[in-house]
């Protein structure tokens, strides 16, 4: 087969033919407390670059992560304003105010008042191309949120996802009706502050599960109904409080009772007191730390390394991964095979490097960002449909673009073969985007969130810092929260015309009349935290792009855990906790 950028390939393959395992020094050795400083480049690694025809990577794995992690956020929204032109009006954003590059609302971005071409200018040889790209990504403004699917109705206070109604603060949940303060739910239905729920109704408070219907406090479980503080349980009813339970009913802290035994408890403790949930929730942290407990959370996986991989194989540096094959340095990934280093993706996609949310049968894609059905291109931002297409942002069913320019298919390649050449000759080719391409900031985004760094390490790796939005209530009424009542049964209607002030952040925060409805039904008491902790809670509950070594408490291999404090918890890895509790 012809080249088509003969020059790229003939500077290029000569590097891989050469390439042998050997260690490098990160260039962000020193500068950061997670850098891992000095780093092999493997067989398996020097196998994976051939196949992406890509050079080594320059950067160490944790540092390649941060890098991706920063243009995420998953967590927060804010009221800010349109900087369309002849635009001022306030919109909702997963952008700050003050964020580094232009933001315009979404509806906008993706209807014809917006006009990506506009912004199209010609390459300048001799110039370096990295930072001409830079200049063009600072003009064009970025949508508001990462997706708003015209699909989904009531749901304008929600981030990404699709075919969704009446989700009120979500993010990334697809067919969901009725949810509130949750992130990747799926196929559910009336859902409250809860994360990676699967097939549910009736459930808060609850991460990483499926099928639960009517309980709350389920972590890492399957099958569960009209239950409460479940940890790794399977196919209970009417349990309370529970760790490794399996094809149970009436158990209370992992001890059988008659029915009758287990309905007094209940009547005895609802509706909940909030004092008592935290005390229920020490609990089973308790009992966890007692029992054998799988600390991949891997299932039915082979051949992998990593945290949270169900029916996949071949994985290697992986956190949460599903349905996947032969990826190596990845994140979040369904569906997925044959890449390296990307966060977050879907759809069927495949052949993709150094990417971050690139999905939806997208393939071939490298250096890029937020874009979905997207063949053969590199370098292209918030683009949706684009086939050969290199250095791009915002558009949409185009093939042959550079710039936002159109070119036909004769001028496009020897263009796009000028400039990789140019880029690998300065070494500029083969590396994610520094952390100044981010409109995120970076204490707002998913690598502040799991790397948190001071300010002034921010700004000299090139990040810049957020400022919060200014919170207004008007003359609303505020509730302190040691005076929000402990029971919902005691909480009246006004709520819902009143703010509670949280007691971590002492920022006020408002009950919507949905959500009190929802508390009612499930006996539960108003919340004494902000919705943004809460959120963050469950998203600590597998730190995204974070894992930690082990050893299998029952056979010495070793692991790797979602568990940071190792110590305190009995270590297992999947298939010695499959002969001890499955």
């Amino acid at each position: 087969m012809i080249s088509k950028t003969p020059k790229f390939d003939a500077l290029l393959q000569p590097i891989l033919n050469e390439l042998v395992l050997h260690t490098e020094s990160c260039l962000w050795k020193g500068k950061h407390e997670y850098c891992e400083g000095d780093f092999e480049i493997t067989s398996e690694d020097i196998e994976f670059l051939r196949m992406l025809f890509v050079p080594p990577p320059k950067y160490c794995p944790t540092c390649r992560r941060i890098r991706r992690l920063v243009h995420m956020n998953l967590s927060k929204l804010f009221k800010r304003h349109c900087n369309a032109l002849g635009h001022d009006e306030q919109m909702i954003s997963i952008f700050p105010e003050n964020a580094s590059i232009p933001v315009v609302d979404y509806q906008y971005f993706i209807g014809d008042q917006f006009n990506p071409f506009l912004y199209g200018r010609d390459f300048k040889s001799g110039e370096s191309p990295l930072n001409h790209f830079f200049d063009f990504r600072k003009e064009i403004p970025m949508p508001s949120l990462l997706n708003r699917d015209p699909s989904s109705v009531n749901s304008e206070y929600s981030n990404g996802g699709r075919n969704n109604k009446n989700c009120y603060f979500t993010s990334g949940c697809y067919n969901v009706e009725d949810a509130w303060y949750s992130g990747l739910i799926s196929l559910s239905k009336n859902i409250m502050t809860s994360r990676a729920l699967r097939e549910s109704e009736w459930a808060s408070y609850s991460v990483y599960s499926e099928h639960i219907y009517k309980s709350s406090y389920i972590y890492f479980s399957k099958n569960i109904t009209n239950s409460m503080f479940l940890y790794d349980s399977k196919n209970c009813d009417q349990c309370f409080g529970g760790v490794n339970l399996r094809n149970r009913k009436y158990v209370i802290w992992n001890e059988q009772k008659t029915k009758e035994e287990y309905e007094e408890f209940i009547k005895n403790i609802t509706p909940f007191k909030r004092s008592d949930l935290l005390k229920y929730k020490e609990e089973l942290l308790s009992l966890t730390k007692s029992l054998p407990i799988n600390s991949t959370r891997n299932l039915a996986s082979e051949n992998i390394f990593g945290t949270v991989i169900s029916n996949s194989k071949n994985l290697f540096d992986i956190v949460e991964a599903k349905n996947s094959e032969n990826v190596r340095h990845a994140d979040g990934i369904m569906n997925h095979k044959d890449s390296m280093d990307l966060l977050f993706s879907g759809g069927h996609s495949h052949h993709l490097y150094q990417t971050c949310n690139i999905g939806s049968e997208s393939s071939y894609v490298k250096f890029s960002i937020s874009s979905k059905f997207c063949t053969t291109s590199e370098f292209i931002f918030n683009s949706k449909l684009l086939t050969n297409c290199f250095m791009c942002i915002g558009l949409q069913n185009k093939s042959f673009c550079i710039l936002n320019k159109q070119y036909t298919e004769e001028e496009y390649f020897p263009l796009v073969d000028e400039i990789k050449y140019e880029m690998l000759s300065r070494g500029e080719y083969g590396e994610f985007f520094d952390l100044q391409f981010s409109a995120q900031a970076y204490n707002f985004s998913m690598a502040g969130a799991y790397y948190p760094l001071s300010d002034d390490v921010i700004e000299k790796l090139g990040g810049y810092i957020g400022k919060e939005s200014e919170t207004n209530v008007g003359d609303l009424k505020i509730i302190e929260p040691e005076n929000l009542s402990e029971t919902i049964d005691e909480v009246s209607d006004s709520i819902t015309e009143e703010a509670v002030r949280c007691l971590v952040t002492q920022k006020p925060f408002r009950i919507t009349k949905t959500e009190l409805a929802f508390y009612r039904r499930m006996k539960l008491p108003i919340p004494n935290t902000h919705p943004i902790e809460r959120i963050m809670e469950n998203n600590m509950t597998v730190t995204t792009g974070r894992k930690w070594n082990a050893v299998c408490e029952k056979c010495e291999r070793k692991i790797e855990t979602i568990y940071e404090n190792i110590s305190e918890y009995h270590i297992y890895c999947e298939e010695c906790f499959k002969r001890e509790v499955n």
